[in-house]
């Protein structure tokens, strides 16, 4: 062998064991690489959310009558935040679906490179929350702004204080998150196919649900059942779900290879 031969060969023999040893961090590493889609992007959109919700707030407060309380108490069903968990959701498919080949031709294991996603979107959703958190005990000092508005301390969070919210918030992204990774390893498992049987899986399922609410008359159960737990029971529940998402996730992640992928 040539002394041409070992120099065209040792990066390759380095760059193998250095993924591989890197085992679960080196994978959270190649997920938080793209922080134009991780942050950039999602915080340029959100912070317009909220200027548009801070115009519509000035409008309003400068148009009618309406007393800062009356205007406070319209706003509080605000759903400016969801966006941040349909992005994690997307977040979630897109990642798997652009670097699960990438990881595996490096050396990283499916198992690696599963626990490597599921941390890096937990990192991403505990940062959400946090954002949350402090914006919504800022939005509850300056009384909304001092416009009355509200899109962080919003009434599906519950008057518990901010810390509270923040862990409300992150349960609920960490719940998009990780159906995100049903979708995004069934897709790099069996294409569009594997999207599909889950959209229409979970269809199915969201609509019996409703049927079980609303015609079976379920609906005063749910509530009641929510209403003794509170905020602080409630969320909790999601936990179950996310789990079994997990789950789920791994189990078609597991057979798919860097050629499906």
């Amino acid at each position: 062998m040539t002394a041409t031969t070992l120099a065209t060969e040792r990066p390759t023999t380095r760059a193998v064991p250095r993924v591989s040893q890197g085992g679960v961090l080196a994978v959270v590493r190649l997920h938080l690489v793209n922080r134009m889609q991780l942050v950039w992007q999602p915080l340029m959109i959100f912070g317009f959310i909220f200027a548009v919700n801070a115009a519509i707030w000035a409008i309003v407060s400068s148009a009618t009558s309406a007393s800062a309380a009356g205007i406070s108490e319209g706003t509080l069903w605000s759903g400016g935040t969801s966006f941040v968990l349909v992005w994690q959701l997307m977040v979630a498919v897109q990642a798997m679906n652009r670097t699960f080949a990438f990881a595996l031709g490096m050396g990283a294991t499916r198992r690696d490179y599963y626990l490597g996603t599921v941390t890096a979107l937990t990192l991403t959703s505990a940062c959400w929350a946090v954002l949350i958190g402090v914006l919504g005990a800022v939005e509850d000092a300056t009384d909304g702004w001092g416009l009355g508005g509200h899109l962080f301390s919003v009434t599906y969070f519950g008057d518990d204080g901010p810390v509270a919210r923040a862990w409300y918030f992150f349960l609920l992204a960490i719940f998009f998150a990780f159906l995100g990774t049903v979708a995004g390893a069934l897709f790099v498992r069996w294409h569009t196919w594997g999207v599909l049987a889950f959209s229409a899986t979970l269809t199915v399922l969201l609509l019996g649900a409703l049927a079980w609410l609303l015609v079976g008359h379920g609906w005063h159960d749910f509530a009641g059942f929510l209403s003794r737990l509170g905020f602080a029971g409630s969320y909790p529940l999601l936990l179950v779900p996310t789990v079994l998402s997990g789950v789920l996730g791994w189990l078609a992640l597991r057979g798919a290879t860097a050629k499906s992928g």
